[in-house]
């Protein structure tokens, strides 16, 4: 007997992801969009689409159709390694040889990277998804974030391409995986944004600094070049003009001009901040205080600009937490 797609929903994710994390199983999610010249929804019965998911998947695994063009595939028992091995063998078998389908992206979401809600396997996939087709890849895995495979150009202009809430979902993702405190980056970037205003900085300087403290550690994530023949994702004139300049502030460009030199100091008052404070998970306002005056010594030692110092000095512990310790 043929494999059925059973109907599939939030909650459902919610249980499987519970059982998952109580008995210490993998889990995966897949979040597919394809697009087919002749066919309205991918889990039509009948559709070829329908077919190559009923001769792969198993008989625990779960099918939804989340619009006409994207499906999720829950994969319980599945590692991340496991559910790349698949989205291969759908990516290999979903090509038909008539030509009729106009695009494939697969998007991979597992728990044991760093999720552990429901909500944020979701968005995590979605957003691998949204990786896959801006970076020109069908297939991308959140791990991708954090494996060194692209360049940092490449991922820069890759995380220009997501909405604002998803992009936040983004940071908030490194962020459990570095053991930050929770909502500390988002925080953190406001706050920097906001003394960036202080300091009378034109706009699209506060943007880029905002930037890179919520994305701090892309740099350390990425291949440091970027190969001759690595495409961009296809970027609007504003977001080409907004990541060439994204990648003139980054931590690894030289050389920088001194009309800059209070943009790029208060960004490495609060990249330093939040490489200190990744091991505590929950510091005390205590804590804080002494990683706060530990990097502000070092960067006097150093010659920062001494307004930038004396700005983030003032800051509260309050500011630079969601929900303070």
């Amino acid at each position: 007997m043929k494999k059925s797609l059973p109907p599939h929903n939030q909650g459902s994710i919610q249980q499987e992801l519970l059982r998952a994390l109580r008995y210490h199983r993998p889990l995966s999610l897949l979040a597919i969009t394809a697009e087919y010249s002749n066919t309205p929804s991918l889990l039509a019965a009948g559709t070829r689409f329908h077919d190559i998911l009923r001769k792969h998947l198993r008989n625990t695994d779960v099918v939804a159709e989340d619009t006409e063009t994207r499906s999720y595939l829950l994969l319980p028992e599945t590692p991340i390694e496991g559910a790349l091995i698949l989205a291969n063998r759908l990516a290999r078998d979903l090509v038909p040889p008539d030509g009729v389908l106009k695009s494939l992206q697969i998007g991979i979401s597992a728990i044991d990277e760093g999720v552990y809600r429901a909500d944020d396997l979701i968005s995590t996939a979605i957003i691998s998804n949204m990786a896959a087709r801006s970076s020109g890849r069908t297939i991308f895995s959140i791990s991708t974030f954090r494996d060194r495979s692209l360049s940092l150009p490449a991922m820069v202009a890759v995380v220009l391409t997501l909405p604002a809430d998803d992009l936040l979902e983004l940071s908030a993702f490194l962020e459990r995986t570095r053991h930050e405190p929770e909502g500390i980056r988002k925080s953190a970037s406001e706050l920097a944004a906001k003394l960036a205003r202080k300091l009378k900085l034109d706009e699209d300087v506060q943007e880029i600094v905002r930037f890179w403290v919520l994305m701090h550690d892309l740099p350390r994530n990425t291949r440091p070049e970027a190969p001759p023949d690595e495409p961009l994702p296809h970027l609007s004139r504003r977001k080409k003009a907004f990541h060439a300049n994204l990648m003139h502030y980054t931590p690894q460009a030289e050389n920088p001009a001194k009309s800059e030199a209070r943009a790029r100091a208060l960004l490495e008052v609060f990249t330093a901040v939040l490489s200190e404070i990744e091991s505590y998970h929950n510091p005390t306002e205590e804590i804080f205080g002494d990683i706060l005056k530990k990097v502000l010594t070092h960067c006097e030692d150093r010659g920062l600009d001494k307004q930038v110092i004396a700005l983030v000095r003032k800051t509260a512990s309050m500011e630079w937490f969601s929900s303070p310790a």
